[in-house]
């Protein structure tokens, strides 16, 4: 996977995903994605929901997996900023 962080003052991370390769996010978080991206929405069980739940988080995950060649994928923030400057 390869990533760029575009943008100011709301930056968005688009990631680029070589076919079979898999993003886990919170529900929620995607903002645009090239059609073949395939995304699957679990919970992984009743104790890890509600430990997300009280910790902030969304009680569901969503995974993105590129089929059938390369995806991409966006995730936009929801607070402004920039990227920090490589020293």
């Amino acid at each position: 996977m390869k990533y760029q962080i575009k943008g100011e003052p709301m930056p968005v991370v688009i990631c680029h995903l070589n076919e079979g390769e898999t993003v886990i996010c919170e529900s929620g978080a995607m903002s645009w994605m090239s059609p073949n991206m395939e995304m699957q929405t679990s919970g992984g069980g009743a104790g890890k929901m509600f430990g997300r739940m009280f910790s902030g988080e969304s009680m569901f995950q969503n995974r993105y997996s590129a089929r059938n060649g390369a995806g991409m994928i966006a995730f936009a923030s929801k607070f402004p900023g920039a990227p920090r400057a490589s020293r």
